[in-house]
């Protein structure tokens, strides 16, 4: 007898959950697939997945347990929201690490001599300073790197220049030439190997951010940094990353693929042609 009222309570309260979770998931299906992830609404959407998906959960199983709705609703509920924030950490973190682009170094840039490809990385010169690499740039910035060849492991200064009056917006030293950039919606995506930066393109500065989550690998032993195996002494360099972004200024860039180009062991990689050039 007890056996089956316990069924009789859980069958009501799965059927909650459920219905809870369709709601979450087919708001969430909206935002990502039929409306592809725009910023400004991310937050509401994220009102309706986190927070109505779970309510009509935990009200439901309310409404459907006799005697025990103070229990049921906390159960669905909070059950509810704890499959909801899984499942965001699967679409934000998980998924986009099967989502990579990789090059791979040839040996002319690991200091075997080799010979160089027939085409020229783009340069840049700053007035007063000197001519290097450019990186990335869009029709006001320019990311200019500027590499130290005497001796490895290769010190490097990265330059941000306003293309109009060629002036320096900022410079960050480091200890070596593994450098990958891109400039998207006047925002610089600056990596130093595995470690990256979000910048404002107009002023060099930081941009405030509370939560970053990104996919990209930098150098690796293998093309798939998750799956790492053993590769010999070929280094594999990303050349895309999957980016989301939650700023304090209210703003938000939900999963945005970009491509980017790299100076690493003296080489320059161009993220969107894949094409390789000796420094």
């Amino acid at each position: 007898m007890r056996i089956q009222i316990i069924t009789m309570q859980t069958v009501p309260l799965v059927r909650s959950i459920l219905s809870g979770t369709l709601f979450s998931v087919l708001a969430g299906t909206v935002y990502l697939g039929a409306l592809r992830e725009p910023g400004q609404l991310f937050y509401p959407f994220a009102v309706l997945c986190f927070l109505c998906g779970p309510l009509i959960a935990a009200m439901t199983a309310a409404a459907w347990s006799y005697g025990h709705s103070r229990t049921a609703f906390l159960i669905a509920g909070i059950t509810g929201f704890a499959i909801v924030l899984a499942l965001f950490f699967i679409v934000y973190a998980v998924m986009p690490q099967f989502d990579r682009t990789s090059i791979v170094l040839p040996d002319s840039c690991m200091g075997v001599s080799g010979a160089s490809p027939a085409v020229t990385a783009p340069r840049s010169t700053i007035p007063g300073t000197g001519t290097g690499e450019l990186v990335a740039a869009d029709e006001k910035t320019a990311v200019v790197v500027m590499i130290d060849r005497a001796e490895a492991p290769y010190p490097a200064a990265i330059y941000f220049v306003n293309r109009t009056d060629s002036r320096i917006l900022t410079r960050m030293d480091v200890p070596d030439d593994t450098i990958i950039a891109t400039i998207d919606r006047g925002i610089v995506y600056l990596y130093h190997d595995k470690r990256g930066y979000i910048l404002d393109a107009g002023t060099g500065e930081p941009v405030g951010t509370f939560l970053v989550i990104d996919n990209y690998g930098g150098l690796s032993a293998a093309d798939r940094p998750i799956l790492a195996a053993a590769s010999g002494e070929r280094r594999y360099l990303e050349t895309s990353a999957v980016i989301s972004s939650w700023n304090r200024d209210g703003t938000v860039r939900s999963r945005a693929r970009l491509t980017m180009n790299a100076v690493a062991f003296r080489c320059f990689v161009n993220g969107t042609t894949g094409e390789i050039t000796q420094l």
